[in-house]
C-alpha cells in the first residue's frame, strides 16, 4: 500500500538534489506541481523490467534497489539508491522500456514525474547536463557492478560491497579512525553479490575471522584505510 505525500511537503524534501540547488523558489514550486509524491513499504515494486510507464522517479527518503533477473531465476541487485538519486531516465530519454526492475530495499518516499513534462522542465531551465551526468553515473556502477560479478569471486564482491555500504552509510567509530555501519542481512546481501545466502554466511564468517573487518552484532568496524585502498 501507499500513502500519498501532499506537494506542500515535497519543496523541503528536493533539496537532496543537486540539479535543483539554485534553483528559485518559484521555479521549485513548478517542479513540485509537476510531482507526485507517495511513501511505499519496503519490497514495493514500482516498476519491472520491461515496462513503458513513461515516468521518471526520484528518491527523497529511503532507498530502491535496481534488480536484473538471471537464467536461473536469482535476482542480483545492480544499483543501490539513495536520497538524491534518481530512475527511470533511461527509458525516458531513450522513449523506450525500463531496462531493470527497480524495487524499495527499504520504506522509501519517491517523487514520480511524467516523462516528458520532467524533461521539458529540466531543459528549460539548463539542467539537463546535470541529469546526463547522473545517468551517466548510474550507467558507470552499473557496468561496475556487472563487472564485479563476472570477474570476482563471491568473497571479493562481499568485500567490496561491505566497504561499498561503509562509504556510503557509515559513521566514525566513538574511538580510532575506523567507520562503522549496520550490515544488511545475509539475504540482503546474497542478492547484491549474486550468490546464495548459505555462501554469504560462510563467507562473511571467513572476512571477520580475518584482519580485514571487525563485529559485534550486525555492526561491523571497517578501518578507514581500507576505503582509501578501495577509493584508489
Amino acid at each position: 500500500m501507499t500513502v500519498r505525500v501532499e506537494s506542500r511537503e515535497l519543496k523541503d524534501d528536493l533539496i537532496v538534489f543537486e540539479a535543483v540547488t539554485n534553483v528559485d523558489d518559484g521555479d521549485l514550486e513548478e517542479l513540485c506541481r509537476l510531482g507526485r509524491c507517495h511513501d511505499y513499504p519496503r519490497g514495493n515494486v514500482i516498476h519491472d523490467r520491461g515496462d513503458a510507464d513513461d515516468a521518471v522517479h526520484m528518491v527523497v527518503r529511503g532507498k530502491v534497489k535496481i534488480v536484473m533477473t538471471s537464467e536461473d531465476g536469482r535476482d542480483v541487485a545492480i544499483d543501490l539508491l539513495r536520497p538524491g538519486d534518481m530512475f527511470g531516465l533511461v527509458a525516458a530519454m531513450s522513449d523506450g522500456t525500463h531496462p531493470a526492475h527497480a524495487i524499495t530495499a527499504t520504506e522509501a518516499r519517491l517523487v514520480k514525474f511524467r516523462a516528458n513534462s520532467f524533461l521539458e522542465w529540466v531543459e528549460g531551465h539548463g539542467l539537463m547536463g546535470l541529469v546526463w551526468r547522473q545517468l551517466s553515473e548510474r550507467v558507470r556502477q552499473a557496468y561496475a557492478r556487472i563487472a564485479e560479478h563476472a570477474l570476482m569471486g563471491v568473497k571479493e564482491r562481499l568485500l567490496y560491497t561491505l566497504l561499498e555500504i561503509a562509504e556510503h552509510e557509515g559513521s566514525p567509530a566513538d574511538e580510532g579512525d575506523d567507520i562503522v555501519f549496520t550490515r544488511p542481512t545475509h539475504r540482503e546481501l546474497a542478492q547484491r553479490v549474486g550468490s546464495s545466502r548459505e555462501v554469504v554466511t560462510r563467507v562473511l564468517k571467513e572476512l571477520l575471522d580475518s584482519e580485514l573487518l571487525e563485529a559485534e552484532g550486525r555492526v561491523i568496524r571497517v578501518p578507514m584505510s581500507a576505503l582509501i585502498v578501495r577509493e584508489g
